[in-house]
């Protein structure tokens, strides 16, 4: 009875935060070719210029074109609603539940955008990180021991090191966004133990393959595409937190 309450007030506020993801992944997913100088976050309209309200107003139209944003509730809605069903329903109630409800949340714009223009933006990845760090340090002076937190900590150093030695390798595909967002996943996997770990980053390019095929046989990618991994590791992760809560 509990766990589907739980559930179920998950999912409406999943749903809730949905609404106002357009406007944050609006905000944030702004081109940055290599090399070039870190772009200021978008604050106007990208179709006709016009001053934008603050991402949490801005999932409407714009108020000069009004063109939406994209993409739109019609996604974000759904799909944030789904994620933190899954979510709850995996971990539990517990002390435990608000840090993986905090992953939940960041995910869905932090996949949108490297979808869109191929980037991790900091403001995001390094949210994850500190709401990760705060509530699984609450969780852990709830739950009267440290050996979760120090493990999710050691997790989260041997991912990113594990992530930055791939990423040096000639033509891994994978960007500095990449290796700091495998130290995020790490520290909330490393909760949940070692299996998880090693299951969320074996589940990222099992996740990652389909997607790639599929863009090579519709003729959208070619073999030098650079193409985002941010999603199929956050996929995989969700996964990970699946099999390793029903381990």
């Amino acid at each position: 009875m509990l766990l589907s309450a739980v559930v179920a007030a998950a999912t409406i506020g999943g749903a809730c935060w949905g609404t106002v993801l357009p406007g944050l992944v609006d905000r944030y997913a702004v081109p940055w070719p290599d090399g070039a100088p870190k772009p200021a976050w978008r604050q106007a309209c990208p179709y006709c210029g016009a001053d934008r309200s603050p991402w949490w107003r801005s999932s409407g139209r714009c108020p000069a074109c009004r063109r939406r944003p994209s993409p739109g509730w019609w996604l974000t809605v759904p799909l944030s609603a789904a994620l933190f069903a899954v979510t709850a329903a995996a971990v539990r109630p517990g002390p435990s539940l608000p840090a993986f409800l905090w992953l939940a949340a960041i995910a869905v714009p932090l996949a949108l955008v490297d979808l869109k223009v191929l980037r991790l933006p900091d403001p995001l990845v390094g949210a994850a990180l500190a709401g990760g760090l705060v509530l699984l340090a609450v969780a852990a002076a709830v739950e009267r021991t440290a050996t979760p937190l120090l493990r999710a900590g050691a997790a989260a150093v041997v991912c990113a090191a594990g992530y930055l030695l791939v990423s040096l390798l000639p033509r891994s595909g994978l960007g500095l966004g990449d290796v700091k967002l495998g130290a995020v996943l790490g520290l909330y996997l490393g909760w949940l133990g070692w299996f998880a770990v090693a299951a969320g980053v074996a589940l990222a390019p099992v996740v990652n393959l389909p997607f790639v095929l599929g863009l090579l046989v519709a003729g959208r990618a070619g073999r030098r595409t650079e193409l985002p991994y941010g999603p199929a590791m956050l996929a995989g992760a969700m996964l990970a937190l699946v099999v390793g809560t029903l381990r």
